[in-house]
């Protein structure tokens, strides 16, 4: 007869060490996150104050903010919160800002259009917004929100909104806000700077209290991941690339476009990161900089919309890299960096993938290890595993719900909460990051084998902005 404790030994014997070899694929992982985190921090994001006095006496660029939305239910009232931001930057100088800062809206909605023209008339700095025609067609059939993206690059090219002299394009999401504080700092750096394509960090404490608990947890995990996307970006190869707080010079943006086609006759879905591709395949890393001005953002309502996006970042990387693959300026580089872009890609992809699997088996694995070990020091036994290993797995799961913490600190800074209240949200966010890593890691698990499986139709549904759009979202299957 088996008994109990003979399912426990066996359970241990198949799972464990495919566990540790797990964990450990991700460990290694996460020790990229924290090495970037302890030694290159003061990297991370810009602290140094900037004032408009001090603007005025740099030779600044243009700057063009844009926002490319679909104007889907409730994405106007968070466009209009990013733009009220930079009117404010506006306000302290209007003569001066008026000069070079612009807004521009890039919307399938004439509506949205009308709004945006209408609030911010007489603003100011200019407002101006750009529809996108139902019946417009890129040459190459790009689809998506690189079909909107590239509509604008064909109207720059028509001189729409033309400048003479170096310009930026600073990307938003639909929800995106920069506050001036961060703004100016961003055109103190635009106005020294010799690159071409420039990230910087994204936190997610807008309308922090309106998502779910599971939600507020996983956006946890996302500033410690713009850690490795400083490094990324310093290195200057592309391994992602975020479409927000993304700055590119309009030359550069003009010339590449968003037209980017489609892969198998399914539109691109991660356009960021295919442009990114395009631009390193065809000017090399050293266009590629890390300007570190923080963007807030606002994390997804629902599991339901949390899932979805993850599902997509991680397809559309799967897209983009099998693209990428397949044209001539990648297979024209050099053997070790198209060996060190395929499998860096991967295997951030499969270590994402891989948090399912290992939370999945840890919640029955765990509870049984550690009831072994309780009895083995009891009795005196060997430890189950060696100190070494043991000490191992304690440091991977240190550094993850550090990054937890780390993370929803950030988040938390700037939504308006009180000190206990801050404190009491990181501790919900560590509390239930179990179960969040693993609704989390199930999307890019789902993606993974969907992509390989060959289920690859894709469509774009943003992420609601507002939390009615998010449960007639659930309500509707989208």
């Amino acid at each position: 007869m088996i008994t109990v404790s003979d399912f426990m030994d066996a359970a241990l014997m198949m799972l464990g060490p495919f566990l540790f070899v797990a964990v450990s694929v991700i460990g290694l992982r996460m020790a990229g996150y924290w090495w970037s985190f302890i030694f290159f921090w003061q990297r991370y994001r810009r602290r140094e104050a900037v004032t408009t006095a001090g603007l005025r006496k740099l030779d600044v660029p243009f700057v063009k903010i844009q926002i490319t939305t679909r104007g889907s239910a409730g994405s106007t009232a968070v466009v209009l919160r990013g733009i009220r931001n930079v009117i404010e930057l506006g306000r302290e100088d209007p003569a001066f800002y008026r000069r070079f800062l612009s807004v521009e809206v890039v919307t399938e909605s004439f509506e949205q259009a009308e709004t945006v023209r209408s609030v911010f008339h007489g603003a100011p700095i200019a407002v101006d917004a750009l529809v996108i025609p139902a019946s417009y067609e890129t040459p190459a059939g790009t689809g998506l929100k690189a079909r909107g993206l590239h509509y604008a690059v064909e109207n720059r090219r028509g001189l729409w909104n033309r400048k003479p002299g170096r310009t930026f394009i600073v990307h938003y999401d639909e929800e995106s806000v920069m506050v001036p504080d961060e703004l100016r700092k961003l055109i103190r750096v635009l106005s020294t700077t010799t690159k071409m394509i420039l990230e910087g960090p994204i936190y997610y404490p807008l309308e922090y209290l309106h998502a779910s608990v599971l939600c507020r947890s996983m956006e946890a995990s996302r500033p410690m991941g713009c850690y490795e996307c400083r490094q990324v970006m310093e290195s200057g190869v592309p391994f992602h690339l975020h479409g927000s707080n993304l700055v590119v010079e309009e030359a550069l943006e003009n010339e590449l476009g968003w037209d980017i086609g489609s892969l198998d006759g399914q539109p691109f879905i991660a356009e960021d990161y295919v442009f990114g591709m395009n631009a390193f395949t065809k000017y090399g890393r050293n266009i590629f900089d890390w300007h570190g001005c923080l963007m807030l953002e606002q994390a997804p309502f629902s599991l339901h919309s949390a899932f979805k996006q993850r599902y997509r970042w991680i397809f559309g990387v799967l897209q983009g890299i099998t693209a990428a693959a397949r044209r001539p300026r990648f297979r024209a580089l050099p053997l070790r960096t198209r060996t060190g872009l395929l499998w860096g890609t991967r295997f951030r992809i499969a270590t994402f993938a891989l948090g399912a699997i290992v939370g999945t088996l840890s919640l029955l694995v765990v509870p049984i290890f550690v009831a072994r070990a309780i009895t083995a020091l009891m009795l005196d036994q060997p430890p189950l595993i060696p100190g070494a290993a043991n000490l191992w797995l304690s440091v991977v799961g240190a550094m993850w719900l550090g990054s937890v913490f780390v993370g929803a600190w950030h988040n938390v800074a700037d939504a308006g909460l009180d000190r206990w209240e801050r404190a009491a949200e990181i501790a919900r966010s560590v509390a239930v990051a179990p179960i969040a890593g693993i609704c989390e890691s199930s999307a890019a698990l789902w993606a993974v084998a969907n992509w390989i499986s060959g289920k690859r139709n894709v469509q774009w549904t943003p992420t609601p902005k507002t939390k009615q759009a998010d449960l007639a979202s659930v309500r509707n299957g989208d």
